[in-house]
């Protein structure tokens, strides 16, 4: 995760998405995510895909540990 930034009532992530060959990073690519309106899924803001299963819990997880400093701004 690159960064989180609240605007217009959501969340929105920005994250860097690293691909690797035996361990090694070749290349990496940011992709950026919104919170629904209602806080229950994560969608992507260039295809508007709703994120996968696994992505929902790492972007949950890193919007609670961030939260308290994101409100504070």
């Amino acid at each position: 995760m690159i960064s989180i930034s609240k605007a217009e009532g959501s969340y929105k992530v920005k994250a860097l998405h690293p691909f690797k060959i035996f361990g090694i990073q070749i290349m990496a690519t940011e992709k950026f995510y919104k919170l629904s309106d209602d806080h229950t899924c994560w969608y992507r803001l260039d295809s508007g895909k709703k994120a996968s299963h696994n992505k929902q819990i790492k972007l949950n997880k890193w919007l609670k540990d961030h939260q308290k400093f994101i409100e504070k701004k």
